[in-house]
């Protein structure tokens, strides 16, 4: 054993075959910025007294699972694992080559696929997280970095690891590879004038539910309990109208639309393609600090649509085939 930085550190993913049963291969080990995904106890102190002022005579576990964050750039690969996930349901077609489009749909049920997480500590601890599942994520997109991703994950127990990372070609984002439209109808999506903004952020958030029960320490499944996802913009102002969106029973067509440079095959791109089907301005603020652009703060919340049937889909374009095949475990 000895010590380590951040950087040696290492994550890996794979879909479960068996739900809360380990994979014991990742099928993509993650480029990350940083990885706090760690075991935690609740430790009980034991409240008996035997006519001492001391607070305690001792403590034990009661409860154990998996809880943390990951952190990173936005690969055009990788990040399908986490939409899978957060989707529950993947439909996927070859577009040419071995470029492939996904379309990432919300599945009503509580159990989405479930995850391996594989988490190396350098030469220190080398564990494989079960039952793994996202309690939120957010893809944050600024003028003058990355686009990334904060993923915070929920997972069941940690058995050994004897996987072997290794790193594939990844494609990124930056904040001139996204354009962010508005309009009426989702027709008229295609036609609209991109909104001039200088911040985005997509929240997804699953109100996990961790279900634990008696005779055992870890949960017994984790449950994704809904799917919410809101928008965060920050633009300059320069009308009212997301002002007057705010204030009336307005539903509009949101897109969020992220093409990267690279070409992978055949002039295609790597591609992420969000498509809300009924938003609502629900939060608007302004800032007028002197000496600078007076910008606007917008959130936009995305509702369930009952003519279309759906609240928000996600295509991502890649040189993946398929997300839900999971390897033998």
């Amino acid at each position: 054993m000895s010590e380590i930085i951040g950087k040696q550190i290492e994550m890996g993913v794979g879909v479960e075959e068996t739900r809360g049963t380990p994979q014991g291969t990742a099928e993509h080990w993650l480029k990350k910025i940083s990885a706090t995904v760690i075991e935690r106890a609740d430790v009980k102190s034991d409240e008996s007294t035997r006519g001492r002022v001391e607070d305690s005579l001792g403590a034990r576990v009661v409860r154990k699972w998996i809880e943390g964050d990951l952190e990173g750039n936005v690969h055009a690969d990788s990040i399908g694992y986490l939409l899978y996930n957060l989707y529950g349901a993947v439909s996927s077609l070859n577009v040419a080559g071995s470029v492939y489009s996904h379309t990432f749909s919300v599945a009503n049920t509580i159990t989405h696929a479930s995850l391996t997480l594989f988490a190396h500590d350098g030469a220190n601890s080398k564990e494989r997280f079960s039952n793994a599942m996202l309690s939120s994520m957010s893809i944050s997109a600024v003028v003058d970095d990355y686009i990334k991703f904060t993923a915070s994950w929920m997972a069941k127990d940690a058995t050994t690891s004897t996987d072997t990372p290794s790193y594939s070609t990844e494609y990124d984002f930056i904040g001139k590879d996204l354009v962010l439209k508005i309009a009426d109808t989702e027709v008229g999506l295609s036609g609209a004038t991109a909104t001039k903004v200088k911040e985005v952020t997509i929240n997804y958030d699953t109100g996990l539910i961790s279900d634990h029960i008696l005779g055992a320490y870890a949960p017994d499944d984790i449950y994704n309990a809904m799917m919410s996802v809101e928008v965060e913009l920050t633009l300059n102002y320069e009308d009212d109208t997301f002002k007057d969106l705010y204030l009336a029973d307005t539903y509009k067509y949101a897109q969020v639309v992220i093409v990267g440079a690279a070409d992978i095959g055949g002039g295609n791109n790597p591609e992420m393609i969000l498509t809300l089907h009924r938003v609502r301005v629900i939060d608007w603020s302004r800032d007028d600090s002197a000496g600078d652009l007076v910008t606007q703060t917008v959130t936009l919340k995305a509702y369930y649509n009952e003519t279309d049937t759906k609240q928000s889909e996600m295509v991502l374009q890649n040189l993946t085939s398929e997300y839900d095949s999971p390897i033998s475990a």
